[in-house]
């Protein structure tokens, strides 16, 4: 008998070594994302495309709109398949069902990682389909905290500035707008060039324009929220809950806007903001060649250990008159969700679940935010983990060639979107993902970052949030399970049209000659959106978004 088992064990164990071989030798299965977060259209190359190769034997074509233009987002619906795997924001989501350009994922119960977020994933769909237990989607960026924490130390957007530059011109107190223009005006007099190249108080890209639900150029929109202002859709939505016209002088969007257009007559604006594009701005961040960020995760194009040892770092400076507006942690996901196309069944289904499940698993998180082992950290024998490279995005370090070699931000994941968000806990390691939450790296903060120890003297608290907290500053805002409808063929055309003409004046205004210029076409705007039905948009996004606020609201009682 124990002959015959362990004949039975041979061969069993040479149809294992057939079919690893077998698997070696197969062609790899290309997975087609329709992915309006990415920055990058083509193929996915360099590390993360062997990562995943060597995982799944699959390779990554990646439809980015922002790249191509929404134009193909019409072509391929009406080819009815928009991808194999899709994300897009949620208010397509039930004009997909509907048109059946995407399948449910009932087998989603099985995937342990994403159910990790099982809590969030049924709010969403019992909202979408009305049903318990009916999956279509998988929403993006969830978080494992609550609807109404804020865990990270810093805002999504606030004023950022180098640190050593900050201090070389006196380290000022900053009243409004105009106080920090000065402030860059005079940074921008002692570090006119990094190196050989010109450097700039600011940097601008159009290509984000009218993204994400909100009209208007992003470098506007997303300054909005310095003044307690968000957009939604085509309306502001004001500290106390109202809404208003976003053309209004009295908002934000003014203001953000005539702030700009002074940088640009103090010349302290990019001459190519208007015609670049997003990657051109990120290596010039990474070069040091731009004063004033305003994303907290543009630090990572900047920011360095090697930079915080010498007081160098960017990092959030108070101005006296702003109070910004932040959602608070993603527990629901943020406005995009994960989806899986119509036409994707079989063993190509099954393999797409293992890929999205392993997206979502502390080895697939720890790629997406944290990096390779070996470049990026170094694991503990705890299982924690401490750094070793922090600027390899910065500097497109060389890649192990274990990993294909390679620059490292050549080769980074270029989907641009995840499933479970960087605040989340490490599960295997009890330490959340971002590298400032790690005990070794905090040890070594305290010793060796110059840029946060003279921040913390100056302005006596222990980061940006706590500052804001202590004066006042901050109105977080608390996440719901909320998702906009999709707009009507009439509303569609009618945003289009009121975004192409605020888009296309708000630029003209930036580089108007002069204030004059800059207030007459600004009137000159009002008449023409008002032509194209804003009005009518308005009230319309009101009524969509009074929903939002009045589940915000409810939240917080």
């Amino acid at each position: 008998m124990k002959k015959i088992l362990s004949v039975l064990l041979m061969i069993a164990m040479l149809l294992s070594l057939v079919s690893i071989s077998a698997a070696e030798g197969a062609e790899p299965t290309v997975l087609t994302f329709y992915d309006e977060a990415a920055n990058y259209h083509g193929t996915q190359s360099g590390w993360f495309a062997k990562v995943v190769k060597d995982r799944f034997n699959i390779e990554l074509n990646i439809i980015a709109p922002q790249v191509v233009g929404n134009e193909v987002y019409t072509t391929r619906a009406m080819d009815g398949d928009l991808g194999d795997i899709v994300i897009v924001d949620k208010s397509k989501v039930k004009t997909l069902v509907a048109e059946g350009l995407i399948r449910p994922i009932d087998e989603i119960a099985g995937c342990e990682n994403i159910m990790r977020f099982k809590d969030q994933i049924d709010v969403y769909n019992k909202e979408l389909t009305g049903e318990d237990g009916k999956y279509y989607g998988i929403p993006a960026e969830m978080t494992d905290t609550a609807p109404d924490t804020l865990t990270d130390d810093v805002i999504y957007s606030s004023p950022q500035l180098r640190w050593d530059l900050y201090e070389a011109v006196g380290a000022p107190e900053i009243a409004d707008l105009d106080g920090l223009l000065d402030v860059l005006a005079k940074i921008h007099e002692i570090h006119p060039t990094e190196g050989e190249d010109k450097a700039y108080g600011l940097s601008l890209w159009p290509d984000w324009d009218g993204n994400d639900n909100m009209i208007g150029i992003a470098n506007v929109v997303q300054l909005t929220t310095w003044y307690n202002e968000k957009i939604k859709g085509s309306a502001i939505l004001k500290g106390d809950g109202t809404f208003s016209e976003i053309y209004n002088k009295d908002n934000a969007y003014y203001k953000i806007a005539k702030f700009l257009f002074k940088a640009n007559q103090m010349g302290l604006v990019d001459p190519e903001s208007g015609e670049q594009d997003w990657n051109a701005v990120a290596a010039k961040l990474s070069a040091r060649r731009v004063d004033l960020m305003w994303y907290s995760w543009q630090q990572g194009f900047t920011n360095s250990s090697d930079y915080a040892a010498q007081g160098a770092t960017f990092i959030f400076i108070p101005v006296g008159d702003m109070t910004f507006y932040a959602d608070a942690d993603r527990y629901y996901g943020a406005d995009r969700v994960w989806a899986i196309g119509s036409k994707v069944e079989g063993e190509k289904y099954d393999l797409i679940l293992k890929f999205l499940d392993w997206y979502a698993s502390p080895e697939g998180m720890t790629f997406q935010h944290v990096g390779i082992e070996g470049l990026n950290y170094t694991k503990n024998e705890d299982g924690t983990f401490t750094k070793l490279h922090d600027d390899a995005l910065a500097l497109n370090l060389e890649v192990p060639e274990e990993y294909g070699g390679g620059g490292y931000s050549d080769g980074n994941n270029a989907i641009n979107q995840w499933i479970g968000a960087s605040i989340c806990v490490n599960p295997d390691n009890g330490e959340r993902f971002p590298m400032k939450f790690w005990k070794s790296y905090q040890e070594w903060e305290r010793e060796n970052d110059k840029t946060k120890a003279a921040w913390q003297a100056k302005f006596d608290a222990l980061n940006p949030v706590d500052y804001m907290k202590k004066h006042d500053m901050l109105k977080a805002s608390p996440s719901v399970g909320f998702a906009a409808p999709e707009d009507s063929l009439d509303i569609q055309s009618m945003r289009a049209d009121v975004n192409k003409q605020l888009c296309t004046y708000t630029w003209k205004m930036i580089f108007a000659k002069d204030e004059a210029e800059f207030d007459s076409l600004w009137d000159e705007m009002i008449t023409q959106m008002d032509g194209f039905g804003y009005k009518e948009l308005y009230a319309y996004d009101c009524g969509v978004y009074q929903a939002e606020v009045d589940l915000k609201n409810a939240a917080l009682k």
